[in-house]
């Protein structure tokens, strides 16, 4: 009879614990969007290092230099940022999310950095310390984040809606699918200074 009791009690051991791991790890393509997008907004980098194969995540979380530098770059890039996970179409193993972004528009940056970047060149070409390469990807750098800082200093917001893709992981979750292209739209169409 204790046998029978503990072979009971085992298997209802083994299916609560069973049970209790897949409402932990299981989420609907609405949570999956909802926790990237938090997670992007946060800067939480726990969450991004599963995303480093797209250029703009690795730009944000792996761009050497100075620390406070990069810390207003990224102070400025998701100061207006907000997003709505509108609605979710799922069929199968695969869904899409439909996410206005909120966000100050970037498309600009790229053009002005380029023109300061070559002006300072330019001003600077018998100085020692265009010679020297960290010191001008610093200055450069510098540059860029002033003109990313000046677009959301104006905090002019403008809505874009974005569709984002997710696929079955087989552990009752979902894997956002994110593309530099669609990065780009929800970082505001910013371009990055290693793009070209």
């Amino acid at each position: 009879m204790i046998y029978v009791v503990k072979a009971i009690v085992t298997v209802l051991v083994t299916m609560l614990m069973q049970t209790c791991v897949v409402s932990t790890v299981s989420s609907t393509p609405a949570e999956a969007t909802e926790a990237f997008l938090a997670a992007l907004k946060k800067q939480d980098a726990k969450v991004m290092e599963r995303y480093m194969d797209n250029e703009y995540v690795n730009f944000l979380y792996n761009t050497e230099g100075d620390a406070d530098v990069i810390g207003k770059m990224n102070k400025a890039l998701f100061s207006s940022f907000s997003y709505e996970v509108e609605k979710v179409k799922q069929k199968d193993g695969v869904a899409a999310a439909r996410v206005v972004v909120t966000g100050c528009d970037f498309s600009d940056v790229m053009d002005s950095y380029e023109k300061k970047s070559y002006d300072y060149i330019m001003d600077n070409l018998y100085e020692d310390d265009i010679a020297d390469k960290d010191k001008l990807a610093s200055k450069c750098l510098e540059m860029y984040v002033a003109e990313i800082e000046k677009v959301a200093e104006e905090a002019k917001t403008v809505e874009t809606v974005v569709f984002i893709p997710m696929t079955e992981d087989g552990f009752y979750g979902w894997n956002v699918i994110m593309t530099d292209e669609l990065m780009k739209a929800v970082l505001g169409n910013l371009e990055m200074p290693t793009a070209k």
